[in-house]
């Protein structure tokens, strides 16, 4: 059985990769422990000594996925070792390979420890930032952009995190795209980076990345005026 180690370290600019892929979590999987989106710089080592760099594209409570070229197989055992920002210190633990495409790979961290879980509590959505996330249906135009091509399409939902698109070109899981679409508040067109989360003939769920706190606050105050009416 395979080891590697990831050592990851708090990013000092923003990911600018398109069209990289990486395999969405379960619908289950999703609900259970909702994720954040965190493009930290990582670095991959195996048991062989050879360095492979990459990203953690997000974590959960109960794992982490990574877009990283690395030759670990599904089973694999690993050990993480994360430098997480804002001076919240080192999350070491082991995991297992759960999933990997050709774009990266997710494992699980089965059950925390209770210190590493106080760690990663922190970067993770809680439960406040959940219900403030209320989807609602509405049908608004949008233009999903990615690294080699644009397409347009119409949101089926939409929360203050992310939407339901239905688009004229199938989108790709992994993918990341910016997002344009205007709320109906008066304030006109607003572009957000997006991960293709999933995907499928219906149309594809869309997580917004790195959204600074004015387009929180503005699509959390739009999806509320909207939840109003109902």
């Amino acid at each position: 059985m395979k080891t590697v180690r990831v050592l990851a370290m708090s990013p000092s600019t923003k990911s600018g990769s398109q069209g990289e892929r990486a395999e969405p979590p379960t619908t289950r999987e999703r609900r259970r422990n909702p994720r954040v989106t965190v493009p930290w710089p990582a670095i991959v080592q195996s048991s062989d000594g050879r360095l492979v760099t990459g990203e953690v594209i997000d974590v959960s409570l109960s794992g982490m996925k990574l877009r990283v070229n690395s030759d670990v197989a599904v089973g694999d055992a690993v050990k993480l070792r994360v430098t997480l920002p804002r001076d919240a210190g080192e999350l070491e633990v082991t995991a297992e390979v759960v999933r990997r495409d050709p774009g990266g790979i997710g494992v699980d961290f089965g059950t925390l420890p209770p210190d590493a879980a106080v760690k990663v509590k922190a970067f993770v959505p809680t439960w406040d930032l959940r219900r403030r996330a209320e989807r609602v249906g509405v049908d608004l135009p949008i233009q999903v952009q990615g690294h080699e091509a644009t397409t347009k399409g119409r949101t089926v939902d939409l929360s203050a995190v992310g939407a339901r698109v239905t688009t004229e070109t199938r989108l790709t899981p992994g993918d990341m795209v910016a997002a344009t679409f205007t709320p109906k508040d008066g304030q006109g067109a607003m572009q957000v980076r997006a991960v293709v989360w999933e995907a499928d003939a219906r149309g594809a769920v869309l997580v917004f990345a790195s959204l600074s706190l004015h387009d929180f606050v503005r699509l959390r105050s739009f999806v509320d005026s909207l939840l109003a009416r109902k």
